[in-house]
């Protein structure tokens, strides 16, 4: 029998880190024209439980408690987001913000927009 690995509150507050490196490889990727990156909780939370256990999401029926508690944390932590309207952080010296706005929300799946913005200016969501 496979044992799942263990969940600690520690490991849990991780989370916005790998929200981070997400957004890291959207802005060196960004060449493209877009200006909005789409995540969701559950790609997040798939994300999230590859890039420390190495279980991909083709496993989550056998790790069915890891990826539950995941992706429970996962969606607190856009309901936060969501809830700021922002997302920043420095490092090396320069300073990331992006604007946060919800897509759409499918049985629980949290999809934000994340939209880069500098430092200086104000974002807000168009009155459409």
């Amino acid at each position: 029998m496979v044992r799942e690995p263990e969940i600690t509150p520690s490991i849990l507050a991780s989370i916005p880190e790998c929200l981070r490196d997400a957004l890291k490889e959207a802005i060196n990727t960004r060449g493209r024209g877009r200006k909005s990156v789409l995540i969701s909780s559950n790609s997040l939370t798939n994300r999230f439980i590859f890039s420390r256990w190495g279980i991909r999401p083709s496993q989550r029926r056998r790790y069915k408690n890891l990826f539950a508690s995941v992706r429970k944390q996962s969606r607190v932590v856009f309901q936060h987001f969501l809830l700021r309207g922002r997302v920043e952080w420095t490092e090396d010296s320069e300073r990331h913000v992006f604007g946060v706005y919800k897509f759409d929300e499918i049985r629980g799946n949290l999809i934000l927009g994340f939209v880069a913005m500098t430092p200086e200016s104000e974002w807000t969501l168009s009155k459409r």
